[in-house]
């Protein structure tokens, strides 16, 4: 523990040197809105809880295959992957689980209900503005699945002034990617339509992947801060399913068949005063073709109906109040587990207290009424203290709550699994404290520290009868702390460093919860001068156990990457990407190989 600390105050002390040596002081951004913690507009400055935005456009992410791929670098985040281009990528966050984070895109929830999970590679990179990560439970603002944290993709607004972007990119094992984006505003009316291409051979047998995908946003103004808004989007795709190396399947593969629309009025109706309404529908369809002697077809269709209201005031610039109703409709045919549906109706309430201009005070609860068992409350409280002007103190309190999804209820008996239809959801109760700091001269820390408690984990083993079912039988306790920091080297130059350290305990059996590394460490190397870009940047990831005995692990990696971007002109820029410099042979998940030694290159053309 000693050493620990050494290391911390070390690389702090090595921090502040390194900033007060910078040759330029780098301005940034104190003040900047987010939407995502309480559901509506908020200061930074005001958040009482950890929270990451990465922008997508400085630096710019070209080269990019999913939004996970810069979100694995945050403290506390980490990816599960299957390799293949187009094959399942999950986000955790502080040790969940990938169905206990809640996705967002432009605060629309689309966590699959038979699955729980989302799909990742169905979201285009070319359409992002920014994503803003919540760590820890958010469940009294957003409902099911916020138990780890939330994502919440933030597209990009049409454009003021006619513009069109091209994107073109080939790369190792015959990957390419092409997109064409044009957005403009006429008057009140504005739009931007995407569409994106993506295909390639794959790194192993029967890894092959071919996507399309569309989308499309409109948005008129019908006065001053009174909009009417309308997305929508298609994609389809067809992925082969090699399997695991254990088991490998030569055959198999699936298609995708997806679409959603969005549509809804935000409107201020007088000062400090606004409300909103919003309709929306998520359809997704998954079929799956296994073998060819005999050929064996399954599919499965879910649709999420949901409508949210929302109206929140602010009084005397003091106090804010943020109040609504979420209610959603889940349905699923599949021809595994028949047909089945669920309604959830969730009021909600939000509160915001400034004190002296220094103190924020939240705290909010949540009541969602399930159809299919009984209701669950939840509740959150936090506290931001502006100590410095560039120092913030905060501590937050949440509650979490994940409901079963269709195929944990309903799975059909095909004598090995059975679904289990008396699951009740799972439970935690989190809460954190830290700081931050945000200097002029670009030096930026944060840590944290938290500690989450989960009971009714729900949990696959097999009976008396050898029948695998879930039911909700473990505890789990779960907590470590975060640090990170960018640090300003030379005017051109800095580096940016990550730290999570994680104790993710089941607590029935007292042992280690699965694939969840007790250690993580992120580096970064930045340099940028005139024209060019480049980046260094590197993750170690510690050993994760893969059994719940805990007799088998995956050992620790470390892997490199490169990024390098030059802009030749306003209208062109090219890039050029390397993963796994040193061709690491390493898993993110046992029998599932990540690729080796690959490049990827290709130009941005804007006009």
């Amino acid at each position: 523990m000693l050493s620990k600390k050494i290391i911390c105050a070390s690389v702090i002390v090595f921090s502040c040197f390194c900033c007060c040596s910078a040759e330029e002081p780098v301005s940034i951004e104190l003040e900047k809105i987010v939407v995502t913690p309480l559901n509506s507009g908020q200061s930074y400055s005001e958040i009482s809880r950890n929270m990451e935005v990465v922008d997508y456009s400085v630096p710019k992410l070209l080269s990019l295959q999913t939004i996970a791929d810069p979100l694995d670098k945050l403290p506390s985040v980490y990816t599960t992957d299957y390799g293949t281009t187009g094959a399942t990528k999950d986000i955790h966050i502080r040790g969940s689980s990938a169905e206990q984070v809640l996705i967002m895109v432009d605060s629309r929830p689309i966590n699959n209900p038979r699955t729980g999970m989302t799909e990742l590679y169905q979201i285009s990179p070319d359409t992002i503005e920014r994503v803003e990560v919540i760590k820890g439970p958010a469940s009294s603002v957003y409902g099911s699945s916020a138990i780890g944290g939330v994502v919440n993709v933030i597209t990009k607004k049409p454009s003021k002034k006619p513009s069109t972007t091209i994107v073109s990119s080939f790369g190792t094992f015959r990957t390419f990617h092409e997109s064409l984006s044009t957005s403009a505003t006429f008057k009140n009316l504005g739009y931007r339509i995407n569409y994106a291409y993506d295909s390639s051979a794959g790194d192993r047998d029967n890894s092959g992947y071919l996507s399309n995908n569309w989308d499309a946003k409109l948005n008129y103004e019908v006065a001053e801060g009174n909009n009417i808004y309308f997305n929508g989007g298609y994609f389809q795709n067809r992925a082969g399913a090699p399997g695991s190396v254990f088991l490998p399947q030569v055959d198999d593969c699936q298609r995708n068949f997806n679409d959603f629309l969005d549509m809804g009025w935000d409107a201020e109706i007088f000062d400090d005063a606004n409300m909103s309404i919003r309709g929306y529908q998520n359809s997704d369809r998954l079929e799956f073709t296994e073998g060819h002697d005999p050929l064996m077809k399954t599919a499965s269709q879910t649709k999420v109906r949901g409508i949210v209201a929302k109206y929140d005031q602010t009084f005397f610039d003091i106090y804010k109040i943020i109040a609504g109703f979420d209610g959603k409709d889940n349905r699923m045919n599949s021809s595994n587990s028949g047909k089945h549906r669920y309604v959830v109706r969730s009021p909600f309430v939000q509160n915001e207290v400034s004190l002296w201009e220094k103190v924020f005070v939240n705290f909010g609860a949540r009541w969602d009424d399930y159809s299919n068992f009984k209701s669950e409350p939840t509740q959150s409280a936090g506290l931001s203290l502006k100590a410095h002007e560039y120092v913030k103190l905060r501590a937050n309190y949440a509650k979490g709550f994940r409901a079963p999804t269709f195929s944990e209820l309903y799975w059909p008996f095909d004598g090995w699994t059975e679904g289990n239809p008396r699951l009740v959801p799972e439970k935690s109760w989190s809460w954190e404290g830290g700081f931050d700091i945000d200097h002029p001269c670009g030096l930026g820390l944060s840590a944290t520290y938290y500690t989450n408690k989960v009971k009714d984990l729900i949990n696959w083993a097999a009976g008396s009868d050898w029948v695998w079912r879930p039911s909700n039988v473990s505890s789990a306790k779960i907590d470590g702390w975060e640090f990170s920091s960018d640090i300003p080297l030379l005017k051109h130059l800095k580096a940016d460093v990550g730290y999570t350290y994680m104790n993710a305990m089941d607590r029935e059996l007292d042992r280690y919860l699965i694939y969840r590394p007790k250690h993580k460490v992120d580096l970064g190397l930045t340099c940028e001068y005139e024209k060019f870009y480049v980046r260094l940047s590197g993750q170690s990831l510690g050993r994760r156990y893969v059994d719940t005995s805990n007799s088998e692990v995956l050992k620790a990696d470390f892997i490199a990457n490169l990024e390098a971007q030059y802009k030749v002109n306003n209208s062109l820029t090219t890039f050029l990407s390397i993963d796994n410099i040193f061709n690491k042979n390493y898993q993110r998940i046992l029998g599932y190989p990540m690729p080796g030694f690959a490049v990827n290159a290709g130009v941005k053309c804007e006009f």
